[in-house]
């Protein structure tokens, strides 16, 4: 193939992948600056999966029809427990919240308690894996969402680039 014809094929590849490391820096600087709305989280080493709930457990998978995107779509609020930091509010349960329990990940109603409120918090970090975003658990500081073996689990920061791969997220519009 001659590189004159190639070149168009390229030069639209990199106009398509441009726009979406800006789209995802701008989304990234709406979320650093706190404003609050429906996004959907992609994870950095496995970019078509998404931090969604799935039978009230918390997983990285496709989102590949209409239930796995509004599982996979996430209101941001202002923290149950923390103003500064964030809680997930499901988008098809309102009221029910990602919280970790027992280190794992699930999705659950507020039930109003200082414990739920404190799980429930994340407080929003430069991703772990240099680049996108990062949560950090409000009351087990230093332990991070991360995924293993695609369920989502807080787990203490450990140095190795599997564990900052695991630990960051690529925010994204809102799938729903």
């Amino acid at each position: 193939m001659k590189f004159s014809k190639l070149l168009p094929t390229v030069g639209i590849t990199i106009t398509l992948a441009s726009y979406a490391i800006i789209n995802n820096y701008q989304i990234t600087k709406v979320l650093a600056q706190g404003i609050r709305g429906n996004y959907s989280f992609s994870s950095y080493n496995f970019p078509d999966r998404y931090i969604r709930h799935r039978n009230y457990l918390g997983y990285i998978e496709p989102a590949n029809d209409e239930l796995g995107r509004k599982d996979a779509t996430f209101r941001l609020r202002n923290g149950l427990a923390a103003s500064n930091c964030t809680s997930f509010e499901s988008i098809n349960f309102p009221g029910h919240f990602l919280r970790h329990q027992n280190f794992r990940l699930k999705l659950a109603r507020n039930d109003g308690s200082k414990l739920f409120r404190e799980d429930a918090t994340f407080c929003q970090r430069a991703g772990v894996g240099g680049t996108g975003t990062s949560f950090e658990s409000y009351n087990f500081p230093a332990h991070y969402i991360r995924h293993k073996n695609f369920e989502l689990w807080i787990d203490p920061a450990d140095g190795s680039d599997l564990f900052r791969n695991d630990a960051t997220f690529i925010p994204q519009q809102a799938l729903y």
